[in-house]
């Protein structure tokens, strides 16, 4: 029987070479799994690494030797990793996967290291991600149960968490947009650019034509006047304030920034009957949600969900009455959040789809009309903070 010379001058063992090919189906796969779990370019960057390494120690292990197809499939592995890594990170399926999962069953949280119906829970535990005089950065871990094996098993091994920003009073607040081009939308980096913040978070609703909803004072100057909608956020003489229209009528004076959105979900730290109801359809679907709140000390909150964390408004609500939020509203979100915080040390960026490669207006056009959705999320207001320190 004839056998192959392998790189070392040894006759490769019988056997080998369907190990080399069970060995690096399985690389193949993983690392296609690992593209779907980590976007972005450096998650890249290192995947295609271990793809392509590990591919050469499985051949220099069993002592396979290449063809002349050689060339032709590395160029289409080399393609497809580019391919899938542009199309995972386009989707963002390290979050978005978890629309595939059963979202039916009702959100448990961990209380006290264990987990817990959110509806039956007293506490909740946050894990500290970040703290500073200014700024102190949490997580929550939550997750649903999961009728199908394949759900249990991402239960266990990813976390879906919902971040939580609380920021003192003493820093800098205000909104970030383009008046000039007539609150024409924005990513964030691009609201970034606009104004260098420490942190940016989408916030108005708008329209098929990208048109900021609701009251928008910017500057002190008012763009737009206010529209039904039940909740603000706002910056009144350099004090900023969150929750439902009836809090601002003890505040006289013009603000210097204020938008609004909806739905108000409590005040002074009692849900409304109509959040417990979840009373509107839009309001039961668990998707990614923002909500902006207030403490009693002043201190201004953002819980926004992270990779997985896709709520109802009613859950959302129960979260930030669980941390101690006194007054609250919610603001733009689904696939439209974005936002990003930086300080020294420390950063962290979330978007709930692609807000970085605009493909033109003609793209975006037929999104809007099909979808109501562009293919780069743009926001035409932003909540801005710059940390004092």
């Amino acid at each position: 029987m004839r056998h192959k010379i392998t790189s070392f001058g040894e006759m490769a063992k019988p056997g080998l070479n369907f190990i080399h090919f069970a060995a690096v189906f399985g690389l193949f796969m993983g690392c296609s799994l690992l593209l779907v779990f980590y976007n972005g370019l450096m998650p890249f960057l290192a995947i295609t690494l271990l793809f392509f390494g590990g591919r050469l120690g499985i051949r220099k292990l069993t002592g396979h030797a290449t063809k002349g197809l050689g060339l032709f499939k590395n160029v289409f592995l080399a393609l497809f990793f580019i391919s899938a890594g542009f199309l995972f990170s386009m989707l963002r399926s390290e979050t978005n996967y978890a629309y595939l999962l059963d979202r039916t069953p009702s959100l448990n949280i961990q209380e006290n290291g264990t987990w817990t119906p959110l509806d039956k829970a007293n506490t909740i535990d946050l894990s500290e991600t970040y703290a500073s005089p200014s700024v102190r950065i949490h997580s929550i871990n939550i997750k649903r149960n999961q009728p199908g094996l394949a759900g249990r098993l991402l239960n266990l091994t990813i976390s879906q968490r919902v971040n939580v920003f609380t920021f003192n009073t003493s820093n800098d607040f205000y909104l970030v947009a383009d008046p000039t081009r007539d609150f024409a939308p924005l990513s964030v980096s691009e609201a970034n650019e606009r104004k260098e913040s420490s942190f940016l978070i989408n916030a108005s609703f708008y329209d098929p034509s990208n048109q900021a909803l609701g009251e928008v004072i910017y500057c002190s100057q008012q763009y737009q006047s206010k529209s039904n909608s039940s909740g603000y956020f706002k910056v009144i003489d350099g004090i900023p304030h969150a929750g439902p229209r009836s809090i601002f009528d003890a505040y006289k004076n013009t603000p210097q920034y204020s938008c609004q959105a909806h739905p108000s979900t409590m005040k002074n730290g009692v849900i409304f009957e109509y959040i417990l109801n979840n009373s509107f359809p839009k309001w039961r679907q668990r998707t990614y949600r923002n909500l902006v709140g207030e403490k009693a000390d002043g201190s201004i909150v953002f819980i926004a969900s992270g990779n997985g964390g896709l709520l109802d408004v009613k859950e959302i609500t129960q979260l930030a009455k669980l941390i101690g939020v006194k007054h609250a509203t919610l603001f733009d979100a689904g696939i439209a959040l974005q936002y990003a915080f930086k300080s020294p040390g420390y950063s962290m960026e979330f978007s709930a789809f692609n807000n970085y490669v605009d493909a033109g207006t003609f793209v975006d056009k037929v999104g809007m009309e099909l979808f109501r959705k562009n293919f780069i999320q743009r926001s035409p207001i932003f909540i801005g903070i710059t940390l004092k320190e």
